[in-house]
């Protein structure tokens, strides 16, 4: 989901003017509007790249309300020197559906503003591997995807037969994907689908059918550069504000296990055909299924880590390389408590272990329970302050240092239940901390490691960490 407000202007508002680029020698300056470059609309980001990749380029601008036109010459493909406040000149495009699956009408009141944007933003899949149903498009919008050749974009599928997508999606009439992502292939454009697995749906036979339809456009049997390159198989969300909305059914440990099965045949099977897995389960199956996460070359490429695939054995090999850095002792002891959510307790424990072997190093966990949600929800990226701050005042061995992760935060400060991170420290007393998504960003704030990967011998280093006003970092811990 986008986290993108911007105001609708239908232009792209300058933030800099790169000292001595093309831009810069026609006068251009911070605040202009640029509304159209050789006639074409400029809308957001992508226009303007596809748009100013020419040596010749009109621009129209406004400036204080007026409206001018300014040529700007240049080598072709060259930069010309503008960056924007955002990457959007008009608002975000919004879902029209209503799917039995939505996380968004699974919420209370009085949250994060953002969380209650329904994004269905084929530019936010290119940008940003949002995934998108292709159902809300203009005209305009599909011939502006195959113009530009977005690609690869992301796209939500959930099942190939159309009358089951429509039941999903909530929409009345079939609701047909195959042939659109034909055509994407045809224009040289890739997708990666996904799957929301609501168990009774488009489980078992339709599922088979799902990844057996998908498959034929994959590029090796279809003989294009491009196609349908994966799918993604994650579980249904549900929390405890489903109101007046479809029953549905939870995964349980043995419908994990069993999903498992039939996903893994379907991968190997596609290996020997395809020359690739094809398709890979969500790390929250295994955790349900109280399996194992399987190895690095299970993942091949990653191909979809942004939909949670394969992020728990990432942060499990970065702790690996970790470990071959750590020192047998810190000069000053250090001492702290790390938040995560029940999904990575067990790694993040690992880890916890791991670096207690430092002499000097006192860390532990408090696995905070989502009782906020509810439902199924374990993972980090879903904590709210209530719960983390009510948790952590029971917690017996918490320490006076506690390590929050980014991922449950929005911009490294402000929390789902829209109470800032200085707001949490002032009403608990605790002085919480934001840290990275890595093993390597922990050991690093801890003083246990430099950021080339040497041993860090640096006695200030660790009274810094521990002493002096939190430094929040912009990447994310703990990721699900």
């Amino acid at each position: 989901m986008s986290e993108i407000f911007v105001k609708n202007l239908n232009a792209l508002t300058v933030s800099n003017v790169l000292e001595g680029s093309p831009a810069s020698k026609i006068g251009l300056k911070p605040g202009d509007l640029v509304r159209s470059i050789n006639g074409k609309s400029v809308l957001d980001i992508l226009d303007y790249r596809y748009h100013s990749a020419a040596s010749r380029l009109n621009i129209e601008i406004e400036r204080a309300g007026e409206t001018s036109f300014i040529m700007l010459r240049k080598k072709l493909d060259e930069d010309a020197g503008l960056e924007f406040e955002s990457d959007l000149g008009d608002r975000v495009h919004t879902c029209k559906n209503k799917c039995v699956f939505c996380f968004i009408h699974q919420q209370p009141k009085k949250m994060r503003k953002s969380l209650y944007l329904m994004d269905d933003d084929f530019r936010l899949s290119f940008m940003h591997g949002n995934y998108v149903t292709l159902t809300n498009l203009s005209q305009e919008e599909w011939d502006r995807i195959l113009e530009q050749r977005l690609s690869p974009l992301y796209v939500s599928v959930h099942a190939t037969d159309p009358e089951l997508r429509a039941v999903l999606l909530g929409r009345s009439a079939p609701t047909p994907i195959l042939e659109q992502l034909d055509t994407l292939a045809q224009h040289r454009i890739s997708t990666h689908a996904q799957v929301v697995l609501c168990p009774g749906l488009n489980d078992g036979d339709a599922l088979d059918r799902t990844l057996e339809e998908l498959s034929t456009l994959h590029p090796s049997v279809t003989g294009r550069r491009t196609g349908v390159e994966s799918v993604a198989i994650v579980p249904i969300g549900l929390t405890r504000f489903r109101e007046r909305l479809p029953n549905m059914m939870r995964v349980e440990r043995e419908f994990a296990q069993k999903m498992i099965q039939q996903v893994e045949a379907h991968a190997r099977r596609f290996k020997n055909t395809l020359g690739t897995r094809f398709v890979w389960l969500g790390d929250e199956w295994y955790h349900i299924a109280g399996k194992s996460y399987p190895g690095k070359a299970h993942y091949e490429e990653f191909p979809q880590l942004e939909d949670g695939i394969g992020t728990m054995r990432l942060f499990m090999e970065d702790l690996k390389a970790v470990e071959r850095r750590l020192p047998r002792s810190v000069p000053v002891e250090v001492r702290a408590t790390l938040v995560t959510a029940e999904l990575p307790a067990d790694i993040v424990k690992q880890m916890v272990e791991l670096f207690n072997k430092v002499d000097g190093v006192h860390l532990n966990v408090c696995v905070v329970k989502n009782s906020f949600f509810g439902g199924n929800i374990h993972i980090a990226g879903l904590l709210t302050a209530s719960d983390i701050l009510e948790q952590l005042s029971t917690f017996a061995e918490r320490a006076d240092t506690v390590y929050l992760p980014s991922i449950c935060l929005r911009d490294e400060i402000l929390f789902l239940d829209d109470l800032t991170v200085e707001d949490a420290r002032l009403q608990s007393g605790i002085d919480l901390r934001v840290t990275g998504c890595k093993p390597r960003d922990l050991a690093e704030k801890l003083g246990l490691i430099t950021p080339n990967g040497r041993h860090c011998t640096n006695s200030n280093l660790p009274r810094q960490v521990m002493e002096e006003h939190p430094v929040e970092t912009p990447s994310s811990l703990f990721r699900e």
